[in-house]
């Protein structure tokens, strides 16, 4: 008889499907009501039939828009123009989005591209997911108010989109042409997936468990050029440096390179955290003008608590010290802030954020919980916080977080 743990498994280990990230409770209920409705649980299980379509479809989370963190895609261009085509002025440039859900992701990037200059027979876009729903949706590239909910800039952006009059817009037909559609499994792929220079895998392995997160970045290793820049999610790369990459240092881009002298090791033990995550890899520990201790531009969210004025001008002093390389100073200075004013959830997450380039990560996860505390919905708290439970091999801890945090991040 099929169980429930059955069609679990086989939705893991084919697609990458974790119910602790996922979330348990919805997943077997799709499961069940599957089973209540199949004349035959066993096609369930037949990977390709009708009835494993339709559940694979109901337990994907295809959450993407246009201009997601645009700070890569910036960060794209300019690599693009000042490094890679200048040493390759015969070669287009491969760029892989994978999994690139309704296709948001590829078309920025060829709007982005062609905005910076390059001409379009300079690059090669080649797009992959494991839903052909949403590769059906990609291929239409019709989208609504949803979809834009970064912004839209129409001086640099409105040539790129043909405006339907209805709320929606539709890429234009230049822009489609540039990208091609294909079923692909990042998982388990069936077929090696395209060499690429550039892969942009974006806030995939945080639905995945630890060891199919580090298969994912070894086969990410062998399909990327060895010079090549790999754009992840904002709290992926800890798990990409463990396994071969080292941070390229592009402040809110994510990015990372090959380490041409490390082979990936995609079963290697997580290294500890103080080692993978010194002076936060490089990168600031906020982004331009902001308090918040984010790795990115984050989506809209409820308004936070906002900091007197005066923990506001000592947050971002503190901050200026962290980000360059002054870890200890930064402590200090926080450690300080926190008995002469009253606390707040920035100040929190921040005192988090430089206990773990510290390596303290018990301290760091007191500083989190106060964060939470005071603000349940601070999203870059759930965030962070989750990452730190999931590198201590805390998924079941780490899970309820990140369920949060996609929560406050969807509209």
């Amino acid at each position: 008889m099929i169980s429930e743990n059955d069609i679990l498994e086989t939705l893991r280990s084919h697609a990458g499907i974790d119910a602790a990230q996922t979330g348990e409770a919805s997943l077997r209920a799709e499961i069940r009501r599957a089973l209540s409705t199949c004349s035959d649980p066993q096609r369930l299980l037949d990977i390709g039939s009708s009835e494993w379509e339709a559940l694979l479809e109901a337990s994907l989370v295809p959450e993407t828009w246009f201009f997601r963190n645009i700070e890569a895609f910036e960060a794209l261009a300019h690599w693009a123009t000042q490094t890679w085509l200048p040493a390759h002025p015969d070669t287009p440039l491969r760029v892989l989005s994978l999994p690139c859900a309704s296709g948001e992701e590829p078309f920025t990037i060829a709007m982005c591209l062609l905005d910076a200059g390059i001409p379009p027979e300079c690059f090669d876009i080649r797009a992959g997911d494991i839903s052909e729903q949403s590769l059906t949706r990609a291929r239409h590239a019709i989208y609504r108010r949803n979809s834009f909910r970064s912004g839209f800039d129409d001086v640099r952006y409105a040539k790129f989109f043909d405006d339907l009059g209805d709320g929606s817009r539709r890429v234009t037909q230049t822009i489609r042409d540039l990208v091609a559609f294909d079923r692909m499994n990042l998982v388990n792929p069936t077929s090696p997936l395209p060499p690429s220079d550039v892969i942009f895998c974006r806030n995939a392995l945080i639905y995945f468990d630890q060891n199919t997160q580090r298969a994912v970045i070894s086969t990410l290793h062998g399909t990327l050029s060895d010079h090549g820049i790999l754009f992840l999610g904002p709290v992926e790369p800890p798990v990409a440096i463990q396994c071969g990459f080292v941070t390229a240092k592009i402040p809110m881009a994510f990015a990372c390179f090959k380490n041409l002298n490390q082979p990936t090791t995609p079963d290697a033990p997580p290294k500890p955290r103080s080692t993978i995550r010194s002076k936060l890899s490089g990168s600031p520990l906020h982004p331009k003008n902001s308090t918040s201790p984010t790795r990115a531009q984050l989506p809209a969210r409820p308004a936070p608590l906002t900091p007197p004025a005066s923990i506001t001008g000592s947050l971002e002093t503190a901050r200026s010290l962290a980000d360059a390389g002054h870890i200890q100073a930064a402590a200090d200075m926080l450690d300080a802030l926190t008995t002469s004013e009253t606390p707040s959830s920035e100040l929190f997450c921040m005192r988090g954020l430089v206990s773990e380039a510290l390596g303290r990560q018990e301290l760091a996860e007191t500083f989190y919980r106060k964060a939470l505390y005071l603000d349940p919905a601070h999203y870059e708290t759930l965030a962070h916080l989750a990452e730190l439970l999931e590198l201590q091999n805390r998924s079941a801890a780490a899970a309820p977080l990140r369920r949060r945090a996609n929560q406050i991040a969807s509209p």
